[in-house]
């Protein structure tokens, strides 16, 4: 698939055109790793998607501009959604439904009895009502879900489900197609000479960034990182990107052979760290003061060290390494993240 050719002014107009909230701190800074450039021989720009705002922030929170909108033009009164224990997804989700008015409602399949620690705990300090089961198959989560869906519609509630609404997922590659504005104007203050080297967690922003640079002939190459499943991740950037499109107007659609995603940082599974995670971590720690996340940010920075270990990049090329945030669930993996135990 090839996007149109569009200007910044045609992107622009497409996305203002939807109802919107403003709920994201933006734009983020851009930054300069000095220290881990040198390190790796290669210019390296941070780009602080953790720094948005709300809840300890996170690249979820430009989501949330669109999603609430979309609630509220619904007249929800109440947010229900589906995530796992140490989702940021829903962490985010809850505190921006709160912070618009709605009841939050999360199921966390599989969580049973797990510590009140990282996301957790954030989404019972906001009043989350949270629903925390034993099981993890689907069709029990469903059947669960949609029982207590139709429990709360019983009750006259209107409830926003983010399961089933688009707007939830595909505000996702929106935003990002609205950051992507936003990062090439920043990078007007930067001496650049050569390709972008992008890479982020491999998702609906990643779809948003490799459309939107596309369609602005940016000389960008937007490596998505896969940290689970490649066959959830691939449906995640298709089915959410189109959805998108979709909803800016555009005819174009997404194919799986459209997508680049790498496929070798992923470690023992989802929100399980390899020890290229856990040394990524450590390594940005040290030299930059920047911490990152066991889940996703340390699996695309891992990536960024193997792509450098192995010249991969050129003199000309600069890296940006998109910061999702994600940090609550630091303190969920203390065992596998710290270098000794104290005594």
């Amino acid at each position: 698939m090839k996007m149109p050719t569009l200007s910044r002014l045609d992107l622009r107009q497409r996305i203002d055109a939807l109802p919107r909230i403003n709920i994201a701190c933006i734009p983020t800074p851009m930054q300069e790793a000095h220290n881990l450039s040198n390190e790796l021989g290669v210019r390296i720009l941070i780009k602080r998607e953790d720094l948005t705002g709300l809840a300890m922030g996170g690249n979820k929170v430009r989501h949330m501009d669109f999603c609430m909108a979309d609630a509220i033009q619904k007249g929800a009164d109440v947010s229900l959604n589906v995530n796992p224990w140490m989702s940021n997804n829903a962490r985010i989700i809850g505190a921006a439904s709160r912070r618009v008015g709605l009841d939050y409602i999360n199921v966390a399949p599989a969580s049973k009895s797990r510590p009140i620690q990282g996301n957790l705990l954030i989404q019972d300090i906001i009043g989350t009502d949270m629903h925390m089961l034993d099981t993890s198959e689907p069709s029990e989560v469903n059947e669960y879900v949609d029982k207590l869906e139709t429990k709360l519609v019983e009750q006259g509630r209107t409830v926003y489900n983010h399961i089933k609404e688009h707007m939830s997922r595909s505000s996702a590659t929106i935003a990002y197609m609205e950051a992507t504005l936003e990062i090439d104007e920043q990078l007007k203050k930067f001496d650049i000479a050569g390709n972008i080297e992008m890479f982020i967690a491999s998702g609906g922003a990643h779809g948003g960034l490799m459309l939107a640079s596309q369609a602005l002939t940016l000389p960008w190459t937007v490596h998505g990182v896969l940290v689970g499943k490649p066959e959830e991740s691939y449906a995640d950037v298709v089915t959410w990107s189109n959805n998108a499109l979709n909803h800016l107007g555009f005819s174009e659609r997404l194919t799986w052979g459209d997508v680049e995603q790498l496929d070798k940082y992923i470690g023992p599974g989802y929100a399980k760290p390899g020890q290229d995670c856990i040394e990524a971590i450590r390594m940005v720690a040290e030299l930059e003061g920047v911490l990152l996340d066991p889940v996703y940010t340390g699996k695309v920075m891992a990536a960024i060290i193997d792509y450098a270990k192995d010249n991969r990049f050129t003199e000309e090329d600069t890296v940006i390494f998109m910061h999702t945030g994600g940090l609550p669930e630091l303190f969920d993996f203390a065992d596998e993240l710290k270098r000794r135990d104290y005594t």
